[in-house]
């Protein structure tokens, strides 16, 4: 069961420096050929003032930024093994390009109980804030996981 004191509360804030190489592995994992998210050129080509993160890439922040000993499971103090991630979502407020560094701070938002099929059922929903490194909040995403 989760601790509903952490509820409000921030449970983690750690830095990463967006590098292009984390982009181009990131790329070829999820097959995006797209150019301008492997080199400087065409991503200048494209109107871009260097190369830009995908969509999706917070996922790549959000793993290997908050590389400081938190972990979901022991902020909540549920066993890994009964947590399943549901869905992530991001609004971008700003552009984010290679270079950049990224602050993210994750906050537990809420945590609601649902009745499944085999049982008692949490969903606990985070919020993360990303803020580059001039102090402007570039990107907001929420993370859902469910604990059984």
């Amino acid at each position: 069961m989760v601790n509903r004191e952490l509820i409000g509360k921030v449970l983690s804030t750690y830095t990463f420096e967006i590098e292009k190489g984390k982009i181009r592995e990131f790329v070829s994992a999820i097959g995006d050929p797209n150019p301008i998210y492997r080199s400087e050129e065409a991503a200048h080509a494209a109107g871009y003032p260097a190369i830009p993160v995908p969509p999706t890439f917070p996922t790549v922040v959000n793993i290997w930024g908050n590389n400081e000993g938190f972990s979901i499971p022991d902020a909540l103090g549920v066993p890994s093994p009964r947590l399943l991630h549901g869905e992530e979502d991001y609004t971008y407020l700003a552009p984010v390009y290679a270079g950049d560094t990224i602050t993210s701070t994750i906050t537990l938002k809420s945590v609601e109980e649902k009745q499944g099929n085999t049982g008692k059922l949490e969903i606990i929903l985070f919020e993360v804030v990303h803020t580059n490194q001039r102090g402007e909040e570039v990107l907001h995403g929420h993370q859902v996981v469910v604990a059984r």
